[in-house]
């Protein structure tokens, strides 16, 4: 936008969009529907190029290498500075598994893809575990990018039928319905998909756009101005008060905040209170650079285990809208020599960059340049892994290993006492009765059980064909192939074993099975042990170890204690208790008999893995905690008996 062009109005909507996201992901209170400054973002994003590529079109003057050259200058520089900075500040406090995962995202992020990396990765954008991704941000400028490169496309294609361009509202405003339809239909079926991708944000690009073709030349008397401004301000604020993260986006609810901005964009407002005031203007100028910031900076804190309180919060948002101005004024600032030199050196040296960092960062993601590490830190984090058959144990993780089969083969394990007079165990279940296998080795030389571990992702202990997870996944047919072993060998066993994510079977009203079964094995007195499964965190437990030991700091979980997930456990505890408590030939181990309150396997390293799972040592230390309880000799003579 040229100075004599220059809006007031849209700079100051910039610094609201800005303001918004800012606050919402550093998670100030009010402000947990803040993403959609995202939203405004695009509105004013289609308005500005709808704007420019019309006018050429007028002019017969539209030049893809123009306008693309444009874009790159203007978005290009201060983006690959901040990921060059990450970079460098990575190879110091990254974890090799982060920086595998920061190379991965770099590169996508150069190259605008962003949005497809985080879209397959199915995370949900406003979990917790989204902050251990520094360029998560960057989906959005990816969607706009895209956005770039087909729009003028589009435009030009539709201008070769309509020279004059009489009807070009109308077909915006097709694009308009359908990309809406689309939105609302995918967001609904699919909430990751409506998310990120670019079809089902793009109505809110082509709404800026219709703003532009319909009320570029018409003014607006000062009193509906106003009207329409107000209105404007008043959709978006309403928007922030009925909205959340728990919200479904975008899909027709996005429509308020989008409306809202269309309302301000055609109100046209040079000397509104709300937008002219300096530091409105000035956060406007810079918020391309904030909003670049602002995502990395919460991310340190986070990094650094920093608590969020008043003090972090307030001089990591200084910080943000700090560094944000720093980078508008000397790295933006850098597109001006840029737009001096000729069109094709511009784009040899964008080109040059590409070439040259893509194979570094593809280079980092091998292994996350392990070798940066001291040998003790990376032994420790050696130890944080799920024991499966890769590393030796039972788990047969069909899903994760592809070279695992659907057949018998899964049978096939056992574990513990070799012994002659040993008595003979089955260890049946799903993943969660797999992380035991350390466990039951241990406890099982001691207590002379001969055990075979039966054990496959979802495949909690049942006889029916109910299961937890896809059914169209081969741990499915390994399930059922599992299920029907147990109902034709039960009686061979002299103890079984049952173990199983039981959040996710109360959850999905599927623990009549397990109830069936226990009854079946009451049935063919057979005795039963019944392990609850460790204490759930919304986190992934063995990153936040990792950093700890590769920061050098001690890590107390105490704070990630109190979660949905933990809370969700506790009902889910208390169905499967009742149903355990039914059958005097089964013995229950507590959550309380298996895990230190703390849940701390040693002083230093946790029994979680991923927040759901425990790992190989923290099955170990689970089973060294297990024999110092006074359950532990119950177990024993309930065996023994």
């Amino acid at each position: 936008m040229s100075v004599k062009n220059f809006r007031t109005d849209i700079n100051g909507l910039r610094a609201y969009a800005v303001i918004l996201v800012v606050l919402f992901h550093f998670q100030i209170f009010g402000f947990s529907a803040g993403y959609l400054g995202v939203d405004i973002f695009f509105v004013i994003s289609g308005y500005l190029m709808t704007k420019i590529i019309i006018e050429k079109l007028h002019q017969q003057q539209l030049s893809f290498t123009d306008f693309y050259l444009a874009r790159i200058v203007r978005i290009f520089p201060a983006l690959l500075f901040l990921i060059v900075f990450l970079t460098i500040l990575g190879w110091f406090i990254f974890i090799p598994e982060d920086f595998k995962s920061f190379a991965k995202d770099a590169r996508y992020s150069l190259t605008f893809l962003s949005n497809e990396l985080y879209y397959r990765q199915a995370g949900d954008y406003f979990a917790a575990d989204t902050h251990d991704k520094a360029l998560l941000h960057t989906w959005s400028l990816s969607v706009e990018w895209q956005f770039y490169l087909l729009f003028p496309l589009i435009l030009f294609i539709y201008a070769k039928f309509d020279r004059k361009l009489k009807y070009i509202g109308i077909f915006l405003g097709l694009l308009f319905i359908i990309s809406l339809s689309f939105s609302t239909l995918m967001t609904a079926k699919d909430t990751m998909y409506g998310f990120f991708k670019l079809t089902t944000r793009a109505w809110e690009l082509v709404a800026g756009g219709l703003v532009y073709y319909y009320f570029n030349n018409k003014r607006l008397t000062i009193p509906l101005q106003k009207l329409s401004e107000g209105f404007g301000f008043i959709f978006i604020l309403v928007s922030l008060v009925l909205y959340d993260q728990n919200t479904d986006w975008p899909g027709f609810l996005a429509l308020l905040p989008v409306i809202g901005t269309m309302l301000i964009l055609i109100a046209n407002r040079q000397d509104s209170i709300f937008t002219q005031a300096k530091i409105i203007q000035n956060i406007g100028s810079a918020s391309y650079s904030i909003y670049l910031w602002h995502w990395p900076v919460f991310f340190l804190l986070n990094y650094f285990f920093i608590k969020l309180n008043f003090i972090s919060l307030s001089t990591s948002l200084l910080l943000s809208f700090l560094l944000g101005w720093l980078s508008y004024k000397y790295i933006e600032s850098s597109r001006k020599p840029l737009q001096r030199l000729q069109k094709r050196y511009i784009y040899l040296l964008f080109i040059s960059v590409l070439l040259l960092l893509y194979p570094i960062y593809k280079h980092i993601e091998e292994n996350g340049l392990a070798n940066r590490g001291e040998a003790s830190i990376s032994s420790n984090i050696d130890k944080m892994q799920m024991p499966s058959v890769e590393n030796g144990w039972c788990f047969y993780n069909i899903k994760d290993n592809h070279s695992l089969k659907v057949s018998p083969q899964g049978f096939e394990c056992s574990i513990a006492s070799k012994q002659q007079n040993a008595k003979s165990a089955l260890l049946f279940g799903d993943s969660f009765a797999g992380h035991n296998s350390p466990f039951w080795d241990q406890i099982g030389k001691k207590l002379n059980l001969d055990i075979q571990a039966i054990t496959t992702n979802w495949c909690y202990p049942s006889l029916n064909k109910e299961f937890t997870g896809d059914k169209q996944s081969k741990a499915y047919q390994q399930c059922l192939l599992n299920r029907e072993y147990l109902s034709k060998h039960i009686d061979q066993y002299d103890v079984l074993i049952f173990a199983g994510r039981w959040s996710d079977i109360v959850k999905q009203n599927q623990q009549n099975g397990f109830a069936e079964l226990l009854k079946v094995a009451e049935k063919h007195q057979k005795k039963v042990i019944v392990m609850s499964e460790p204490y759930a965190f919304n986190k992934n437990i063995s990153l936040l170890f990792k950093r700890a030991m590769w920061l050098h700091r001690d890590l107390s979980l105490q704070s990630y204690m109190n979660n949905p997930k933990a809370t969700e456990q506790k009902r889910a505890t208390k169905i499967i208790n009742d149903i355990v408590n039914k059958h005097p030939n089964t013995i229950l181990l507590t959550q309380q008999e298996l895990f230190r309150p703390n849940q701390m396997a040693t002083n230093k390293i946790p029994y979680s893995l991923d927040g759901r799972h425990i790992s190989i040592i923290g099955s170990l230390a689970s089973a060294q905690y297990f024999e110092q309880q006074a359950k532990y000799e119950t177990l024993k003579q309930f065996i023994l008996d």
